[in-house]
């Protein structure tokens, strides 16, 4: 895994390694930048991971779920996410106090944008794959010195693999009936 930098920014993808396993690495060519696993098949704990931070993502609660960011080892939350009523837009609460908003830009739900509260594009995350789940990165220039940048990939790539997760078991309830 090499680190982070501002100067590889451009083409990155995040990969499902197997159809089988909800392990994904956010690669710059061959290159991994990040990495996110979740811990068991069904559950929600997570661990994400680059060269130089690791952070464990945990979604709490039912009816008003919660997405908390801590610092592996850590019991502190650097970073929340509360999803909105549907599911399409959310924001990502700072330890700072920033907040971020994070929304689905198409009908589909494919696409998404994590923006400041001001609008400004941050991340872009366009998805694809059917059998093995990913999605093509674009790191705005406003983005690209942030010195939270890699949690924010992360924490959004968590976030986004929940989403299609909860769609995935939604449309089988449907179709299944």
């Amino acid at each position: 895994m090499i680190p982070i930098r501002s100067t590889q920014l451009g083409g990155l993808e995040w990969k499902q390694q197997s159809a089988f396993a909800r392990a994904y690495e956010l690669k710059s060519g061959d290159s991994v930048l990040a990495s996110v696993s979740f811990k068991k098949v069904f559950g929600t704990l997570a661990e994400a991971q680059t060269a130089d931070q690791s952070w464990t993502f945990k979604r709490t609660g039912f009816l008003t779920p919660l997405v908390s960011a801590r610092v592996a080892g850590s019991e502190l939350d650097v970073a929340f996410y509360k999803p909105g009523l549907m599911g399409t837009k959310g924001e990502i609460h700072l330890a700072g106090g920033e907040v971020l908003h994070m929304k689905s830009t198409n009908f589909w739900g494919s696409q998404w944008a994590l923006t400041t509260a001001e609008g400004d594009a941050l991340i872009r995350f366009h998805n694809q794959g059917v059998l093995k789940h990913g999605a093509h990165v674009d790191v705005e220039p406003a983005a690209r010195e942030r010195a939270d940048l890699p949690l924010l990939l992360t924490l959004c790539w968590y976030v986004l693999a929940l989403h299609q997760q909860d769609s995935a078991a939604t449309t089988a309830v449907i179709v299944g009936g």
